[in-house]
């Protein structure tokens, strides 16, 4: 399938499936600001899909829809496509992220697939999937909540900027290397989609992954190799590019805080800014 940091300033910083066979890095600039960290834990929610798959079109876009009701109150959710026959769909960077999914405990290489509060999801019904999703999602949000994150948005011509702020409600020994991604959606592209064995050319793509703030999946690390205390808190602002062909009024930013010393790493927890 198709991170010098300093203490102080940080700088650049399938019950059913198919076979599953550009991004900019952006520029940590400053400070987060004013934001508020809520002291709350909040799953991601990843959809491994492609527009030649018939499942991924019939059973588990209907079933990623229907989580998204629960977004930014209960979860975060990403669609990622990274082979679909039409190329402006795809997110390069989500080789990279399928790479740490594609294995026996995650569900082999079938799609469609779902990773939720970092547990595999097969796909099955929509009604089931939908049902096993939640609950995996309470699951995640009822555990010890690690760190949060809160995070704006502003688009101004051609670039996205965003200010994140992460505080730590559980202290993290030395070395321990926590990272910042910031994935940018676009919420609805109508396209091309193959829904059971029909193509379906007005097919609603929900999420999709279209750049990010790194060239890998884990994003920039926020922290040096020093232990990190309770309370202790991580601002920081990224620029990304946009590129003309996007709908920017459809944009959104999910963020996610990755731990790398797990393996494979694991998600700490996520927002989203709409």
């Amino acid at each position: 399938m198709k991170k010098l940091l300093a203490f102080v300033a940080i700088v650049a910083i399938s019950f059913m499936g198919c076979k599953k066979d550009d991004d900019n890095s952006g520029t940590p600039t400053g400070g987060g600001g004013t934001l508020t960290v809520e002291k709350k834990n909040r799953p991601l929610l990843i959809d491994f899909s492609e527009d030649w798959c018939g499942p991924c079109g019939s059973n588990g876009g209907p079933a990623f829809d229907s989580l998204l009701s629960y977004e930014g109150s209960m979860l975060t959710a990403i669609k990622v496509y990274s082979g679909s026959n039409n190329a402006a769909l795809n997110w390069s960077t989500g080789n990279g992220l399928w790479t740490i999914y594609n294995n026996a405990t995650y569900g082999g290489n079938g799609i469609p697939k779902f990773i939720i509060g970092n547990k595999y999801q097969g796909v099955g019904s929509v009604n089931s999937t939908v049902s096993s999703s939640l609950t995996k999602a309470n699951t995640f949000i009822a555990d010890s909540i690690v760190a949060g994150i809160a995070l704006n948005k502003s688009i101004e011509g051609d670039s996205m900027k965003v200010n994140t702020k992460i505080q730590f409600f559980k202290s993290q020994l030395a070395n321990t290397d926590i990272r910042v991604a910031l994935y940018v959606v676009e919420e609805l592209v109508i396209a091309n989609q193959l829904v059971g064995s029909t193509n379906v050319a007005t097919y609603e793509h929900r999420n999709i992954v279209r750049t990010s703030n790194s060239s890998t999946y884990s994003g920039l690390q926020i922290n040096s190799t020093a232990a990190i205390a309770v309370d202790q808190v991580f601002d920081n602002s990224f620029s990304m590019y946009l590129k003309p062909g996007w709908d920017k009024s459809k944009l959104k930013v999910v963020a996610v805080i990755w731990k790398m010393n797990s393996n494979p790493a694991v998600v700490l927890n996520s927002n989203v800014a709409k």
